[in-house]
């Protein structure tokens, strides 16, 4: 292992005395506007994973002042990515493929009896749930491991869509494909999305979007399989079947989660046998909160927190409406649902190719490209999407676009926080965007239904353009937080 791989102690930062570090385990530093000579990107710095876990702890392990340091990506860290890109696959390529249900629902299932707001709230509550959750799954994750929360989490989403499938009533899939899911997503996507970075730190970029692109994946073939079930089989056959999918595939995939950074619980037990070690005290682990809250703090992470608020309003739109804009506009069931189809394969590989691209030119910067790319799509490629070539067009532009979003933002927290409370953190920064899911969609129904009159999108394409321009501009002040040097690597 070379020295500059290795974890600097608290009394010795790589960072210049004049730089405000909120968290000592962070990767970003605020530049200094009084010392411009400091070059915060002369030395880069990785907080490699210091902590051995899934193996009993001796005497003479807890005794030790310094734990080992861990190889940086060994071969089983492939297989955790592969374990949460499978996991990703199906929780939420089935609640990216809404819109699906949605055109469903409306034009058949309660045909005359709901709205288009009224529906789309199923797929608005699921995703809330999910994003809401975050801040307690999250903590549960970091203290009880990724494994036993992604399990639960799949238990409870198998069981949700296995209720839907008996539901009658719209509020009953509120209840059921709605919030339930969601909260059971919530344990197996926050199990996934953090644990890659684990495993990583100078690829963490790349494997971040592999293991999160499964999301984009998941969408492009379970789609035309929903539109075609649901238009053959039926409602109850479609969600029973969804059910077993969920369970059959998922377990055994979440069987390979393995953190190598210590649990809470896993902390707490050592501390108990063998006492603190260097570094640590006894009573600020008494004082240590499930969810740490002081993140907020960060004028960074406030910044990225508000921003996902703006933009995650705009982000599903797409993903719900563009199925009926198709239909509306003359185009077939199975085309339009192919549409889905490709917006979700074209975000599996953006965000592939954004991990790879923010390795080279930080995360932040990526997330705020990828962000204005998505924002410019949705306002000069849909609202000109009048032919079934241009609505392809945007389905895979947005996609590109877009699918960098949810990986960059987990990058741009663990560099700004560590990984140590990762999962936590995540969590609170997906709480904001619970905020923006609750308002998003179901606004942008009652648009379509009051002056789109269920025909004209042109409302909904200005509004979701709107609010993701405007956590586009805060995702900017971000980066200029963190360095007012516009080519700076942050």
């Amino acid at each position: 292992m070379s020295d500059s791989m290795a974890l600097p102690s608290k009394q010795s930062t790589p960072f210049p005395p004049s730089s405000t570090l909120t968290h000592l385990d962070s990767e970003l530093t605020i530049a200094s506007t009084d010392n411009k000579k400091n070059d915060l990107h002369k030395e880069e710095y990785y907080s490699t994973d210091k902590t051995e876990v899934d193996v009993e702890y001796s005497s003479a392990t807890a005794a030790q002042d310094e734990q080992p340091v861990l190889v940086d990506g060994p071969l089983f860290g492939w297989v955790v990515v592969f374990a949460s890109f499978t996991s990703q696959m199906i929780s939420m390529g089935v609640c990216n493929v809404y819109g699906v249900y949605q055109n469903y629902y409306f034009t058949e299932k309660f045909q005359g009896e709901a709205t288009t707001f009224q529906l789309a709230w199923i797929g608005s509550l699921a995703i809330m749930a999910l994003d809401l959750a975050g801040p307690f799954t999250g903590s549960i994750c970091d203290y009880f491991g990724h494994r036993q929360s992604a399990i639960v989490g799949v238990i409870i989403m198998t069981l949700s869509l296995t209720a839907a499938a008996f539901s009658t009533q719209v509020w009953q899939l509120y209840l059921t494909q709605g919030v339930l899911y969601g909260l059971g997503g919530s344990l197996t996507y926050f199990a996934s999305l953090t644990l890659p970075s684990q495993w990583f730190t100078k690829q963490r970029g790349l494997v971040t979007g592999i293991a999160i692109s499964g999301g984009g994946i998941g969408g492009l073939w379970i789609s035309p399989i929903v539109s075609k079930l649901l238009s053959n089989k039926g409602f109850k056959f479609t969600m029973l079947t969804m059910a077993i999918a969920h369970f059959v595939l998922l377990v055994p995939a979440c069987m390979f989660y393995k953190t190598r950074r210590e649990t809470g619980r896993q902390r707490a037990k050592r501390i108990k046998q063998f006492g603190c070690r260097k570094g640590e005290s006894l009573e600020n682990e008494k004082k240590r909160k499930f969810i740490d809250w002081t993140i907020m703090k960060d004028i960074r992470f406030s910044l990225l927190f508000v921003a996902g608020i703006f933009v995650v309003s705009g982000y599903f739109t797409p993903f719900y409406f563009i199925n009926s804009y198709a239909i509306q506009h003359g185009v077939d069931k199975s085309t339009a649902a192919l549409m889905i189809g490709l917006m979700n394969a074209a975000s599996a590989v953006g965000r592939i190719v954004m991990g790879l691209v923010s390795d080279k030119i930080g995360s932040m910067n990526a997330l705020c490209i990828s962000t204005f790319a998505a924002t410019l799509t949705l306002l000069l490629l849909w609202t000109f999407a009048k032919t079934v070539a241009v609505m392809f067009v945007f389905s895979i532009a947005y996609g590109l676009c877009c699918g960098a979003y949810l990986s960059s933002t987990v990058s741009v927290s663990a560099a700004i926080a560590g990984l140590d409370r990762l999962g936590s953190v995540t969590g609170i920064l997906y709480a904001g965007m619970a905020i923006g899911s609750t308002i998003g969609s179901p606004t942008s129904g009652a648009i379509l239904d009051t002056i789109g009159h269920g025909t004209d999108y042109m409302g909904v394409i200005v509004w979701s353009g709107t609010v993701m321009l405007i956590g586009s501009l805060i995702q900017f002040g971000m980066k200029f937080a963190t360095n007012r040097n516009i080519f700076a690597k942050v």
